[in-house]
């Protein structure tokens, strides 16, 4: 296996790995628990941010990987599905780190546990949003990995 390939299928690995801990913690939130929520939350952001520490490093070390399709299919299938991709890469990335801080400010004023059953809206609306987003950046990122990998693959 070429040493992109194994970087590429460990940054998704970590992803979903990632997700899926954040998913656990949205259960841990509805059920009320919040100690479980805040764990879990931070586990998946330090996955986050490993992956964030290993995608440029990848980037600076390997390069970016070349799509070996047409100029046709490249500029209608890999770039829309990249700038989407992109597009909610970021977009979790400002949501998380957002969502973030204003859960670790209420847990350090003491309104955790109190707040979740009446409704942390702002913490709960970013947190919805960014499951959703995060959702769409992993998904996107396997449909990139495909076509750089096995659709499309360069020469």
């Amino acid at each position: 296996m070429a040493v992109e390939n194994l970087l590429w299928e460990l940054v998704l690995v970590g992803m979903t790995m990632a997700y899926g801990l954040s998913l656990f913690g949205v259960r841990a939130a509805k059920r009320h628990d919040v100690t479980a929520h805040g764990k879990l939350m931070m586990v998946a952001c330090g996955l986050v941010g490993l992956w964030l520490v290993a995608y440029v490093t990848k980037q600076l070390l390997v390069g970016r990987d070349q799509f070996g399709g047409t100029v046709e299919q490249y500029w209608s299938l890999y770039m829309p599905v990249l700038l989407v991709h992109t597009g909610l890469a970021m977009t979790t990335i400002g949501l998380g780190t957002t969502n973030m801080v204003v859960g670790l400010r209420k847990l350090r004023n003491g309104t955790g546990v109190g707040a979740m059953v009446g409704g942390v809206s702002r913490h709960r609306r970013l947190g919805h949003m960014m499951q959703w987003t995060f959702g769409g950046t992993l998904l996107t990122a396997y449909v990139v990995y495909g076509m750089l990998f096995y659709w499309f693959p360069e020469g």
